[in-house]
């Protein structure tokens, strides 16, 4: 920053940078709807590979001072997670029925409100963080979470939770979809 900048300043060249990064994270999503298209036409659904993006962490932050690379890099993976969030919901959107393949024994009352689901995650950091993250920003509420299980030989965890929300609504199907995809034994326990 530089020195006598007044707060108005500041908030003047915020406001420039910030413009600056709706650009480069329209052209992001562009890549990543050209990511889905090739996914789509190759058959390989899965978008989420922990390994490629432990890859690219590790590369963008060699060139990141100390003192912020723990905030670039959050960011970095909030992107990330805004990538997948977008190709999975277009894949999603360009293959009908993918939802009652998955989950077709699911019996959805259309007054349905909560659904409650099991899921198994790496135990690593931030783990359990990126789900409820994606819970939010699919506009969902966590009402309940529990840790179920923990196998320490593979590394892993068990939750349930209890989310607020209808799966008649697509949205809801997709963040299903992608937890799914983005979760060891994943299942959709019940729906009240």
């Amino acid at each position: 920053m530089e020195k006598n900048m007044t707060l108005e300043e500041v908030r003047c060249q915020i406001d420039s940078i910030d413009a600056e990064i709706r650009e480069l994270i329209m052209k992001r999503l562009d890549c990543s709807r050209n990511v889905a298209m090739a996914k789509q036409a190759s058959g390989n659904l899965v978008i989420y590979r922990e390994d490629r993006e432990a890859e690219i962490l590790e590369r963008l932050g060699q060139v990141v001072p100390e003192d912020r690379k723990a905030e670039y890099l959050a960011v970095v993976k909030k992107i990330m997670e805004t990538s997948r969030m977008y190709q999975y919901g277009l894949l999603y959107d360009w293959n009908d029925g993918l939802f009652s393949e998955r989950f077709g024994e699911i019996d959805i009352s259309t007054e349905a409100s909560h659904i409650r689901f099991t899921l198994t995650r790496p135990n690593q950091p931030n783990s359990m963080a990126q789900i409820l993250s994606m819970i939010g920003d699919y506009g969902c509420n966590t009402e309940f979470m529990e840790l179920i299980g923990e196998d320490r030989e593979k590394s892993t965890v068990t939750f349930t939770l209890t989310i607020l929300g209808n799966l008649n609504e697509e949205h809801i199907k997709k963040l299903m979809y992608q937890l799914s995809m983005e979760s060891q034994d994943f299942a959709i326990e019940h729906v009240w």
